[in-house]
């Protein structure tokens, strides 16, 4: 069944090749295309709670066979046509071929290790996955009783995308391949890019090269986060805007408001990027191009508006903001944005930012750059820990280096691109275009703007990644055209041999045995917890084996946390619930999740009808709480204990009394 989606996405594609559409532009076009199926396909099952496998499958076998009909209708009725710009570029010499093929494998790394690995990551085990769970679990994704906001209020396509694949595939051996299969795209809208800026073919393969050895992104594109799926969305919507600016077509037009619109539904930070990003391409276009623009806006929005009105709905109705932000009482935990902005804030946090990939693998220079660092932050008359401005209850420090996805850094393109940046805006070319200029400035703008209105955390260096996506355009087109052949070489093997390092010793999934890293070579239940929760993988996995030994399907669980949410300031250990489900098959078919003794505002999507009286209850940190004892006694009478995981079932190990409990009288 997983073949479906995957046979949809071409179908997409070669009907566009029929219309004529350039390859790169085709591909694009059948992406965002094939992203707003996934929308369609997710919310339209949701309102009757049918979005099961069968159900899933066959909207994928509709969606095939209307595009199907619609391919063989061109074939019969039009000859297929070249593109008028379809002169093909001038080849590749040798070297620049040897480089790209060398930027190749390190991308089947890449796709082989998101394929073999399990999913990991602290934020996709407490609410990437889960909510994905609890989505099959309900045939829906309608709101639920949950402890944790995250689940609820954040952007949800990147999970309905790793949804269709849980449910298609049976499993979540495939969750991986949403993130990668963001890359290879990105990787494609890099070069159009590029190309639309002047750059001939080694330009462009310059600029795939250097988008495919972001250290960060190769990092993440093997897991099961969202920023590179957030990446290839705005690499998309910058891509139709500047084909707009060429081609004032409908076509182009409807994908920019499909992509930003499958932008905004992928990620919040997409509504910081993208203002700046949009005004800089706009500027790039001719008066003409512009006013175009301006008479469609009124489709755009409508458009975007279309991809997220179900996520909108659900968010006003939980919390009375359409983006779920501000949380009345998310507590400092969803306190993203910073508490005021000046000019000197703004620069102050653009420091701490650029800093996050000043690490090197030497501790004495980070030290040294750290110091230098908060002593000029001092100079500035700002504070280095201004609990105004950064994430609350942390300090200002450099990060270690790391092959860890959640702070690695990247130092060579942060150089790179800072360097482009220079010479684009201060050294004209005759061969190089005016729209590159405006190009540079909307990546800044938007770099400051992130910085303006979003608090520094020493994680957000993944946030950083779509900027550096897009810079790549920009760092190869200053290799073609700012440098010569030898030092674009010698920048390219740099970047390489960085590269190679990271695809092969990813912290969390090495594709190489090595003590300082965990590698992919162990048992898969393992694996679920490299993400600084080695130590709990014996707990979770015997919890799991005593669910499995139940004839139970139908399971509530609670996460207890002792704060309520408005005071929660990190991830309570009871939130990293992901392995657990993943352990006992709760995919909705064999068994069915869901949340239980929920206290916060999502108490009241609470659903009885829909969940009858549980035959089990995982409660995690729960083991030493009399209370819950209690209020899970008539859940069988009986209890097993693993740490600070209890199971309340008729067959547990031990009889529910408060005696039996840790520590117990």
């Amino acid at each position: 069944m997983i073949s479906l989606p995957i046979l949809a996405f071409v179908l997409f594609f070669l009907a566009l090749r029929e219309k004529g559409i350039e390859w790169r532009r085709a591909f694009l076009v059948a992406s965002v295309l094939w992203g707003a199926s996934v929308v369609g396909v997710t919310e339209i099952l949701s309102v009757p709670r049918l979005l099961t496998r069968a159900a899933v499958a066959v909207s994928w076998a509709a969606i095939c066979l209307g595009v199907l009909a619609f391919l063989l209708v061109l074939r019969r009725r039009t000859p297929r046509v070249n593109p008028p710009n379809a002169a093909p570029d001038a080849p590749l010499d040798r070297v620049t071929r040897g480089l790209l093929a060398a930027a190749i494998v390190i991308v089947l790394l890449v796709g082989i290790n998101a394929l073999v690995a399990p999913p990991d990551g602290w934020d996709a085990m407490e609410y990437h996955l889960p909510r994905v769970v609890m989505w099959m679990s309900n045939h829906s994704v309608r709101l639920y009783a949950t402890p944790d906001y995250a689940q609820l209020i954040f952007g949800p396509w990147a999970e309905y995308a790793m949804m269709h694949t849980y449910l298609l595939w049976g499993s979540d051996r495939l969750v991986n391949l949403v993130e990668f299969f963001s890359l290879i795209g990105s990787l494609v809208g890099v070069s159009l890019i590029a190309k639309m800026l002047g750059a001939g073919a080694r330009g462009q393969a310059l600029a795939v090269l250097v988008c495919a050895t972001i250290p960060e992104g190769i990092l993440e594109a093997s897991g099961p986060m969202n920023t590179y799926v957030l990446s290839f969305w705005i690499t998309t919507t910058v891509a139709f805007l500047m084909l707009l600016n060429e081609d004032a077509s409908w076509l182009n037009t409807i994908c920019v408001g499909l992509a930003a619109g499958l932008a905004l539904l992928t990620k919040g930070s997409a509504y910081v990027f993208l203002p700046f990003l949009v005004l800089a391409c706009w500027l790039m276009g001719s008066r003409g191009a512009r006013m175009v623009f301006l008479k469609r806006c009124t489709v755009f929005l409508l458009l975007i508006f279309a991809i997220n009105a179900g996520q909108y709905a659900r968010c006003y109705d939980l919390t009375g903001s359409p983006i779920g932000l501000p949380f009345p009482d998310g507590g400092p935990r969803l306190h993203w944005m910073v508490d005021h902005v000046s000019a000197r804030e703004i620069l102050a946090n653009a420091i701490r930012n650029l800093s996050l990939h000043l690490s090197t693998p030497i501790p004495a220079v980070n030290s040294a750059t750290e110091h230098l660092l908060r002593a000029g932050l001092r100079a500035m008359g700002v504070d280095p820990d201004d609990p105004r401005e950064i994430w609350p209850a942390a300090t200002f420090r450099l990060n270690a280096f790391s092959t860890d996805e959640t702070i690695a850094a990247d130092p060579l393109h942060l150089v790179l691109l800072l360097l482009s940046f220079g010479l684009f805006l201060w050294w004209r070319k005759k061969d190089v275009r005016p729209e590159a200029r405006w190009y540079a400035l909307g990546i800044i703008a938007a770099f400051l703007f992130f910085c303006a209105m979003l608090r520094w955390q020493k994680w957000a260096s993944r946030h950083h990644q779509p900027l550096f996506v897009l810079g790549a355009v920009l760092v190869g087109l200053t290799l073609e055209r700012y440098v010569s052949r030898r030092i674009a070489t010698l920048a390219s093997v740099l970047l390489l041999i960085s590269a190679s390092f990271f695809a092969l010793a990813n912290r969390t999934r090495a594709l190489i045995p090595w003590s300082r890293v965990d590698d992919v070579y162990r048992p898969r239940p393992l694996l679920y917890f490299t993400d600084t929760h080695d130590a709990e993988a014996a707990t979770y996995i015997a919890a799991a084996n005593a669910v499995n030994q139940l004839d139970c399907g139908q399971i509530a669980i609670e996460s207890y946390t002792a704060l309520p949410a408005s005071k929660i300031n990190h991830s309570p250990k009871s939130f990293y619930v992901y392995p657990l489900l993943a352990l006992i098959h709760a995919d909705g078919r064999n068994r069915s999740v869901w949340y239980t003794d929920v206290h916060n505002l999502s108490s009241r999507y609470s659903n009885e009808k829909l969940h009858p009286a549980p035959c089990a209850v995982i409660c995690l940190s729960c083991a030493k709480i009399p209370g819950k004892w209690d209020e899970y006694r008539p859940v069988g009478g009986r209890a097993s204990v693993f740490e600070h995981i209890v199971i309340f079932a008729a067959s547990g190990a031990v009889a529910n009394v408060r005696e039996s409990m840790p520590g117990g009288d």
